[in-house]
């Protein structure tokens, strides 16, 4: 038997402490052991400690362990945390629940263990306590994060099976959801369902229901939390909610725009936080949030949430992939504790975000998405109707030949998911993701089967995926012997571009903008003047605004990004709001919305590359917009250390001129006024 995990806490509560030294022993040495001696220590210890398990002995008086067993289960805290009910006999014992309380009860586990002579002997226990070992094993595999173990062990090679729930409550897309997950528990070759939240920005059944209700099942789920439809107050609401239903993997993503289908049309995109923002926020759960109410700090109890991201290797243009490693790089410095791609066909691509992470030294697991592809959906990728999905021409004809087989070309496209499973898994990725439309568990399987049979031989199969897009560029060189990559970058050909606006804009910030030059020492004083009258503030603001909408396009937020995105504003031109970075849907260098225009990452890349700068687009993480500045002039905002740029420079607010200390006599003077 194997010893248990360090990270496992067991709780023992029970009025003798003998049992504590059956739990140690029990559990090989490994792990630990905290004790409570009575009811209300119990109670205590279980909602502060949140232990793996939970082990409860006789208390006093009799009846104790039956009414804390219910206070255990019934407890919103507590609910969740497995009980070990062990019954510790001797001949002048009393049992831990009389037989009316056990036939009352639904103990997780029951353990009876006889001892001898009323005294605990370790070496006559032998077989109990290897009962008890197996019992502990037994419950604590339970809590165990499955997805989280597969995806870190490099021996696992970790599947999850994507599930798209639609629009309604009572539909049968939602039952046959509710199936497959089913299945999926019962099969065991499956470690994770996933359900993606509002796909194509339409509206659904909302994913966190369903996983709550996957969980239920019997196997993990994988929730989609995309930041289109949500503020961040909502985010975090959603996340405390999932933590306390025991819901742990997260896939956080920037999310589709919405769509025009939406209730009498397309909805407001909200896009609060971006994916940079959201791993942030989980890791500072995860660490135990502070947050202060009252005038009173308070630490909340930590969350264990396993956090993902995605990225999308498969761009055409140079700013466009440079931007998406740009960003990886900001997700997994904000706490990304795996990767999935986005769609693409094109093994070195695939490689390229392996490589990618070698090379800069992280060992964040990357798993592929691998999408079962029947000819509807790759005419629809192929013209971008999906954004971020890349089918090329070149997979277009091959696709459209196998669908003229009797089968509609179902084998071949099984067959290719196959191979590129074999084909991630042999390159090294942690996994794979798969995804179809109508996909059947028996499809699934298949999938996993051929896959596992085809990965000692995955190296003959990278040629099979050979879909360079046109013009397209790569990371790094093509290793010629394999037709991946090798370890050494390419040559970036772009040059850049210089904008009249650009260059005036450096320039100002160079004068205005350096808390060192002497103009922004000068203005200080007469920003702290204009920000003290509401009519001053006001003149100043409309001022402000007006010219910054002649040359950005402002929005007037008050909390500006124009530093951060190459003097683009990222509010105003960027209809998802990104200011860490491009979101996955940008199309040989196009904005997935407006189509007609540039993405606004592309743009900066090309105004920072002139100037030789543009690794700067990875380097800060940039805080989501403070709604509270949200129409002041964001200039005094600057300058009195109030927004984010301010307080990243290290700029603090003036300080208040101190009052002369008031002296005895005065006191006095006051006081004697006062009691009069």
């Amino acid at each position: 038997m194997n010893n248990l995990n360090q990270a496992d806490r067991v709780l023992v509560i029970a009025s003798a402490r003998d049992l504590v030294d059956m739990i140690k022993e029990g559990a090989g040495g490994n792990l630990e052991v905290t004790y409570a001696a009575n009811q209300k220590e119990g109670l205590e210890k279980a909602r502060k400690d949140l232990p793996a398990i939970i082990v409860l002995g006789y208390l006093e008086p009799q009846g104790t362990a039956f009414q804390l067993h219910r206070k255990l289960q019934e407890g919103w805290i507590t609910k969740n945390i497995p009980l070990l009910i062990v019954d510790l006999q001797s001949d002048d014992s009393r049992p831990v629940l009389s037989m009316e309380e056990g036939l009352q009860m639904e103990a997780d586990e029951y353990l009876a263990l006889r001892r001898g002579d009323g005294q605990v002997s370790l070496t006559r226990l032998a077989e109990p306590i290897a009962r008890l070992r197996e019992k502990l094993h037994t419950r604590l595999k339970t809590t165990a994060n499955i997805v989280r173990e597969a995806i870190l062990d490099p021996n696992t090679f970790c599947v999850t099976w994507e599930q798209v729930p639609g629009r309604g409550a009572f539909e049968m897309q939602q039952e046959e959801l509710v199936e497959n997950a089913r299945r999926a528990a019962r099969k065991g070759k499956i470690h994770a369902v996933s359900v993606t939240d509002n796909p194509g920005g339409n509206p659904a059944i909302s994913t966190e229901i369903l996983c709550t209700e996957v969980r239920k099942l019997g196997i993990e789920p994988l929730v989609h939390l995309a930041f289109r439809d949500k503020n961040r107050n909502e985010c975090e609401s959603i996340l405390y909610g999932l933590a306390g239903l025991g819901v742990r993997n997260l896939l956080l993503l920037t999310g589709d725009y919405p769509s025009s289908g939406g209730f009498k049309g397309r909805s407001k995109p909200v896009f609060d936080l971006d994916s940079v923002h959201g791993l942030q926020l989980v890791q500072m759960m995860n660490n135990g949030m502070e947050h202060e109410a009252m005038g009173k700090k308070t630490t909340l109890a930590p969350t264990d949430f396993f956090a993902g991201t995605s990225v999308s290797p498969f761009k055409q243009s140079e700013a466009e992939l440079m931007g998406q490693y740009f960003k990886l790089k900001k997700k997994i410095e904000s706490g990304a504790d795996f990767v999935i791609t986005q769609l693409g066909y094109d093994a070195r691509k695939l490689h390229e975000v392996l490589t990618w992470l070698k090379v800069h030294g992280y060992s964040t697991p990357v798993m592929s998405n691998i999408y079962v592809l029947p000819l509807g959906a790759a005419k629809i990728m192929n013209t971008n109707q999906i954004p971020g999905c890349v089918v090329t021409d070149k997979l277009l004809e091959e696709v459209a030949q196998e669908a003229k087989a009797p089968d509609r070309g179902r084998s071949a496209r099984l067959t290719r998911a196959a191979k590129m499973y074999a084909v991630a898994k042999g390159m090294g990725c942690a996994g794979a993701h798969i995804g179809g439309h109508g996909l059947t568990y028996e499809a699934v399987e298949e999938i996993i089967g051929k896959g596992e049979e085809m990965a000692k031989d995955w190296r003959t199969l990278v040629a099979q995926f050979d879909y360079p897009q046109r013009d397209g560029f790569y990371y790094f060189e093509r290793d010629p012997q394999t037709g991946l990559n090798l370890e050494t970058p390419a040559a970036r050909p772009s040059r850049g571009s210089r904008t009249p606006i650009y260059e005036f804009s450096r320039l100002a910030h160079v004068t205005l903008f350096n808390p060192k030059s002497v103009v922004f020492k000068g203005f200080r004083p007469v920003a702290r003047r204009l920000d003290s009258s509401s009519t001053l503030e006001s003149a100043f603001g409309f001022f402000e605004h007006l010219t910054k909408v002649a040359l950005f396009g402002c929005m007037n937020c008050g909390d500006c990004s124009l530093f951060d995105v190459a003097f683009l504003c990222p509010m105003s031109q960027c209809p998802k709001n990104q200011r860490n970075g491009p979101c996955g849907g940008s199309y040989e260098g196009w904005c997935e919305v407006h189509t007609d225009k540039k993405c606004v990452w592309v743009r900066a890349y090309e105004r920072l590359k002139k100037h030789k700068e543009e690794e700067e687009i990875g380097d800060n993480c940039v805080p989501p917009c403070n709604w509270e500045l949200m129409g002041t002039p964001s200039w005094l905002n600057f300058y009195l250390g109030r927004d984010h740029s301010a307080k990243r420079l290290g700029i603090q607010p003036p300080q208040e001129k101190a009052k002369p200390a008031e002296s005895d006599k005065a006191k006095e003077a006051k006081e004697t006024k006062k009691a009069a």
